[in-house]
Order: C-alpha cells, then structure tokens, then sequence
C-alpha cells in the first residue's frame, strides 16, 4: 500500500485517538482501548513499510503518549528521595539488624580493651595515639588549654579535611567486610581501642567533664556512623560466610546491595559530624549544659533513626530475608533489555550481563593488562617503576598511573587501555544480545574513535593538573559513558548522540548517576579483593623462588602488582558499563514505549486469535 492511500484510510483513527487523549472529547474505556490498539498496530505496519518517513515518527509518538500520561505521575524526585529515608534505608538496618548489633557490641568491648590497656600500661597511650600527639596535648593541658586541638586549623580546612578522613575511615570498615568480615572487624577494633584509649587519657587527668563535652560534640555522630559503617561491612560477610539457601553469588550481591544503601545513608551524618568538629567543637566556651543536651540529642537520633525506627517499622510487618526481585537471574534465562527497569533492578541486570560475558572479558583484561605493564616498562625502565607507590586498600594504588605529573609518558597507554576495554565490552555485549539489538551497535573502528575521544575528554581532566577540572571530570564520567552508549547502540555522531542522551533524560526520571555510584562502589570492592594483603603475600612467595638479586626482585614485584592494578581496572569497566547500557535502554522506553506498544499489540493479536473481542 501506498504511504499517501496507507494515511487516507487510518487518518480519522488517527485525530480521534489525539482529541480523546488530549481531553478534547469525552472517552470510555472501550473506545480508547480499541483505537490504542489500532493505533500499535498501525505503527507496526508502519515500521515495516515506512521505517524512515515522519509517519512512523508520528505513529510512535501516539503510541507513546499514553504510557508516559501513566509514567509522569509516578513518584517524583522528592518523592522517591523521601522514600529512601523513610523506608528503603530503614528495611535495610532492620534486616541488617544483627550485624549492627554485632558491631556496636564489638566496638564497646574494643573500647574497654582500650581502657583497662591504659589503666595497666600507663605508656599505652603513647603507642595507640602516637608519641607527638600525646606530647603535644600534654603541653595544651599545662598551658590550661587541653582541648586547643580543635582550635588549630581553619574552621573551613578541618571541615573537609575531616569529612574526608571519616569517609575513608568509614569505608575501609565497610570495604574490609568482604574478606569474611574480618577485616572489618580489626578496623572496629583498632578504632575501638583508640576511642577507649583517648577518653581514658584525659580520665587519668582530671578532664573527662570537659573533655567528654568537647570531643562527643561531633564524636556522637561520627564514631556512631563508623560503628553502623562496621555493620554494612559485616552485611557484605555474612553475605558471602553464609548465604544460606542461596548461592553464595547471590547472596553476596543482596548483602552489598543492603550495604550500599547503608552507606549511602551515612553520607550526611559524617558531613553534619566534620561541621560540628570544625564550626562548633572548638566553643569550649558554651554552657555545659547545651554541649551535654546536643550530645544527647546526637546519640538520641542514632539510636532512634538507626535502630528503633526501623525495628519499630518492620517488626510486625512479617519482613522476608529478602526481595525476590533483587535475585540474579540464572544465565540460562533470557534477559530482556528492552523494558523499563528501577535503578535496583539495573543493578541487578548489569551483574546478569556481567556473568554472561565474565570469562571473555577476562581473557581479553589479562592481554591488555599485560600489554600495558610492558609498555609502561618499555617506556620508562627501572626508574619509572622506582616512583610506584603501593598502599594497602587504596586508591590512590590506581589513581597514580593517572596522575600525569607523576608518570606523563603514559598519557596514550591509558586512552588506548580504557578505550580498548570499552570496545571490547560493546563486541561481547553485541555478540550475546545479537538476536535483541538487531542492527543496532556496529562494533567498528569508527566506534573506537569515538571511545577514544570520550575517554580523552576525561583524561584530558586530569592531565591538566588542576585538582577542579580533574574533580569534574570524576563527577562526569557517568554522563561521559552514557554519551557513549548512546552513540555505540544508535550509531549516531556524537554531536547527535549527545543531544539525543539530553532527550532521552530529560523528563524520564533517569538517574544515571545512582546508578553509576551503585556500580563504582562494587568496583572499588573487586579491585581491593584483587589488589589485597593476600596477593602481595603472594607476589612475596614468587620473590622468594626467583633467584636474582634484590632490586630486580623489587621490579618484578612492582610491575606485578602494576599488572593486577590494571587487571581489576580492566575488569570493573565492563560492569559500570553494563549498568549505562541498561540505562539506556529503560530511558528509551520511558520516552518512547516502544516494548509497550508492541505487548499491547500483541495482546490484541491474541484477543483476536482466540476469537475474542474484549478480555
């Protein structure tokens, strides 16, 4: 049929359908559901006669229209970010109940050790808090000024000094949970100790009514949120120590699902514990009956947003262990990656593409790996690999091969080592999805070019040296990746494809960078699990049996954990890039229901199949 005599015939159905669901005229049910489904299967014959002239554009945007009239009125923002406050971030501590309740007991009885180690060994306190330091309050306390500390620094510079410190406190304690627990345990036990130890220092002087007033002014908050932290990295443990019914994958990926939500929760209170130390910890000149009521009220909300409000909320309320919905499919079920899904359930769906394409993304990280660990010694030698600076469980073991004042030379082997990652990750996502994505993401040397200069964009952040642009470049990387996955699954330019992401994320409630946080913490995980004590005990074994002398044993050892560096970098991309692929496609579907469409049109066929003509 002819596209002209093809509108000709349809077009009456057509301006019916725009006047009933603009409200123009008045509509039943049944009307409004016939022409919907005449309108789905207009647009299927449309799609295939006319896939590239403006009535299947129009046709589309009909069939649309209804289900973003249903999409809009979901929770907004506002809504949603009330809810994690009020009842995924409570269901959470409640079926994390007991690991909290482990780690504060554990805290407790860290500070008691800490105590009676100080009564018994009166030079303990010199060993846990450091000799400098206990010499210099020593001196703050002749001069009549024990908590002049606090007074040291710029009330702005202590503030994200020590936001940053207790972040990273907090999430080693969380992080350390994956290995059975125990890690975490130490760090509760080291803090426990300190904790004990330092309130016991000032007791032993004469001062705990100042100093217990000055130091709980924020110590309420923030050696609280490090103890809720414990719990979140015991959830991770238990996750993997015992995963019950379930596979221990499966019950790993809900403990840190559980886990993420309760570190994320504690963002605000360690920010709210930094102001107080830098703005209001230093007043030691307030009334002490304010200081001893803030403090109460601090320990108050703890215990009450924490622990009651959620035993309080979910007790009665027959809790399951967990949702079924936060399960992993298993590999042989067919994932469909047209529909629309919830930010937890992309989390979910990226660890079922990850699974799928784990062991040929492995081969291809160990070659890369090992590539560049050659390049990077090819380039600059021994004395480039004097200047590697390994820490256990940090970041900045990765981040310095991106530092370019450090290493410049390595500028190129990073743009071709990430971008290579990310192509390769679209060809094995392309060859698993081939029956779904159609003609869709053609995999080509044009596609590496475009990786490449997206990832020069953020590279370009850093080499800069400035640490603003370099902090922005950070933030962006998940609008970075979704450009790119836009322009990779469309094929479009990049011009084109970043002002489709603007569309496709404008109005449809996408939260790509929840996601992408939610990924990047799981990220960060397997990276420490690969760049741990355990495989440096390891790299040692292999300098022990190799006969050579001590500095060759020292490069091997540094290009060897160099080579497991990149492996876990090399590794984690493909997740993070799982979970904008996912994204993209629940965004194309919230603006252009097209999956939609085509289950409506089908249940018409149905309806007609069985000779029906209403269900």
């Amino acid at each position: 049929m002819r596209e002209k005599d093809f509108v000709e015939q349809n077009k009456e159905n057509w301006s019916r359908f725009e006047r009933l669901i603009s409200g123009e005229v008045k509509s039943n049910p049944d009307e409004l559901s016939e022409l919907y489904n005449q309108i789905t299967s207009d647009l299927s014959y449309a799609r295939t006669y006319y896939n590239k002239r403006s009535i299947r554009v129009y046709l589309n945007q009909l069939a649309k229209t209804v289900y973003l009239g249903l999409y809009k009125h979901r929770r907004g923002r506002w809504k949603s970010f009330a809810s994690f406050w009020t009842d995924s971030l409570p269901l959470a501590l409640y079926r994390a109940r007991k690991e909290l309740n482990v780690s504060l007991l554990f805290f407790l009885a860290s500070m008691m050790i800490g105590v009676l180690s100080s009564v018994h060994e009166p030079d303990f306190a010199q060993v846990i808090l450091g000799e400098r330091y206990v010499n210099m309050t020593e001196d703050n306390i002749k001069n009549g000024e024990p908590m002049a500390v606090y007074e040291s620094s710029g009330e702005i510079d202590m503030f994200f000094s020590i936001t940053y410190n207790n972040l990273l406190v907090a999430f080693r304690t969380y992080i350390l949970g994956a290995f059975f627990g125990v890690g975490t345990l130490i760090i509760l036990l080291y803090n426990g100790i300190m904790v004990g130890t330092f309130q016991y220092f000032f007791i032993e002087r004469s001062l705990f009514q100042e100093s217990f007033l000055t130091i709980w002014m924020h110590g309420a908050l923030e050696i609280s949120a490090i103890v809720i932290a414990g719990g979140a990295g015991l959830t991770i443990g238990r996750g993997i120590l015992f995963p019950g019914t379930l596979p221990r994958l499966q019950s790993f990926q809900i403990g840190a699902r559980r886990s993420i939500k309760i570190m994320l929760g504690l963002i605000p209170v360690f920010m709210v514990a930094a102001f107080i130390e830098g703005f209001f910890t230093r007043l030691t000149e307030l009334p002490d009956f304010f200081r001893a009521a803030f403090i109460i009220l601090c320990f108050a909300f703890i215990a009450l947003y924490f622990w009651w409000y959620p035993w309080r909320k979910f007790h009665n309320a027959n809790v399951l262990p967990y949702d079924t919905d936060q399960l992993i499919p298993e590999l042989e079920q067919p994932l469909d990656i047209r529909i629309l899904r919830k930010t937890r359930e992309i989390f979910t769906a990226s660890f079922v593409v990850f699974r799928k394409l784990f062991f040929k993304l492995l081969i291809a990280a160990v070659g890369l790996s090992f590539l560049y660990t050659a390049v990077f010694w090819a380039l600059g030698g021994s004395q480039e690999t004097d200047k590697i600076a390994f820490d256990s469980f940090s970041l900045y073991n990765l981040y310095q091969f991106h530092s370019y004042n450090r290493f410049p030379q390595i500028f190129f082997p990073n743009l071709i080592l990430v971008s290579a990652v990310l192509w390769l990750s679209f060809l094995a996502f392309k060859k698993s999805m081939a029956d779904k994505l159609g003609d869709r993401l053609a995999v080509n040397f044009t596609l590496f070019l475009k990786i490449a200069f997206i990832v020069a964009l953020f590279e370009l952040t850093l080499l800069s040296g400035n640490a603003l642009a370099a902090s922005l470049g950070i933030i962006a990387i998940p609008f970075l990746s979704f450009w790119m996955t836009v322009s990779a699954i469309e094929g479009s330019s990049l011009p084109k494809a970043f002002s489709r992401m603007l569309a496709l994320l404008n109005g449809t409630k996408r939260h790509i960078f929840i996601t992408f946080a939610s990924l990047a913490l799981i990220s960060v995980l397997l990276i420490f699990l690969l760049d741990s004590p355990f495989t440096w005990f390891y790299v040692e074994i292999i300098q022990w049996n190799i006969e050579a002398d001590a500095y060759i044993k020292q490069q091997l050892a540094m290009l060897s954990l160099l080579f497991i560096n990149q492996l876990g970098l090399a590794l984690v991309i493909p997740l993070i890039l799982s979970g904008q692929i996912m994204e993209y496609f629940s965004a194309v579907e919230a603006r252009e229901a097209e999956e939609l469409a085509e289950r409506v049109m089908q249940i018409g066929v149905k309806r007609s199949a069985y000779g029906m003509e209403r269900e």
